[in-house]
């Protein structure tokens, strides 16, 4: 359980979740915590690791059946008068606060995309909620508000095909994460773990903290997905981290010093195929 209760300055964000945890209940959806607000959660409220900027948007992923549902409890918010329509499809608004709304499950295709209706011409690829699903934890905000919030293994693989998907269209958005969360992720709770579970890292001749924290990282991340999905993100890794001829994303994470990006996308990659299900 991830207790935030106390940190009143969530009250407005637990009262936006309440109410669309309250809509998504009555036609049987599933919430789930995604994006920058989880990253905050996890690292700036659960650990005191320094963002930025923290998020006023809130991301919700909906595990629904259909199309259909997804629309009718899009419509159910509307007309409570407390959220307003945007540009963008898939966006309200509450206030201030931009809700982002990401479905899958049923609305998947094989390839784990989903094609926005009616024309099916904008196209998300949604490989990692379903995993992250599984493994979502429970979070308690203030005012009572309880819900699901991604782990940071789930959070970064949903911010890898994030990158892959809309990079071009958003440049260094997601890269700059990236590079926050994996450069902590030992002191976001997994200090312990390298010492207990993986002690024979820390007697190696090359040994290096960060990097032994993006390698657990990589295997964490492993252990969400099937083969399929593996091979999936290890070929994104590899184009990403090669030594000769590195891909844009290292760039983005660090401009001044791409190189050390590189190694840590390489960390992962190596624990991430050494990962058996």
């Amino acid at each position: 359980m991830l207790d935030v209760s106390r940190r009143s300055e969530l009250g407005l964000h637990a009262a936006v979740i309440a109410k669309v945890q309250a809509a998504a209940a009555a036609f049987g959806v599933e919430t789930l915590i995604v994006g920058a607000f989880a990253r905050d959660l996890h690292l700036a409220y659960a650990h005191g690791i320094p963002v930025q900027r923290q998020t006023e948007d809130v991301d919700l992923a909906l595990a629904v059946g259909d199309w259909v549902i997804f629309d009718q409890l899009r419509a159910r918010l509307l007309a409570s008068g407390s959220f307003a329509e945007s540009s963008v499809t898939h966006r309200l608004r509450h206030g201030a606060i931009p809700i982002d709304l990401v479905p899958f499950g049923g609305v998947e295709a094989a390839d784990r995309t989903i094609a926005w209706p009616p024309r099916g011409d904008v196209v998300m690829d949604v490989l990692g909620f379903q995993e992250a699903q599984r493994v979502a934890l429970d979070v308690r905000l203030p005012g009572d508000v309880q819900g699901r919030v991604v782990t940071l293994p789930a959070l970064v693989l949903l911010k890898l095909v994030c990158w892959q998907d809309r990079h071009l269209r958003s440049p260094r958005k997601d890269a700059s994460d990236l590079q926050l969360i994996i450069t902590n992720y030992l002191q976001a709770g997994n200090e312990n773990r390298l010492w207990d579970e993986f002690l024979a890292w820390t007697q190696e001749g090359d040994f290096d903290y960060a990097l032994a924290g993006a390698r657990m990282l990589g295997r964490d991340i492993g252990i969400l997905l099937d083969g399929g999905g593996r091979d999936r993100v290890a070929r994104l890794l590899s184009e990403q981290s090669s030594e000769d001829r590195a891909g844009l994303l290292p760039l983005e994470m660090n401009q001044a010093e791409p190189e050390r990006p590189r190694r840590l996308l390489a960390a992962m990659l190596q624990s991430l195929r050494e990962t058996v299900r």
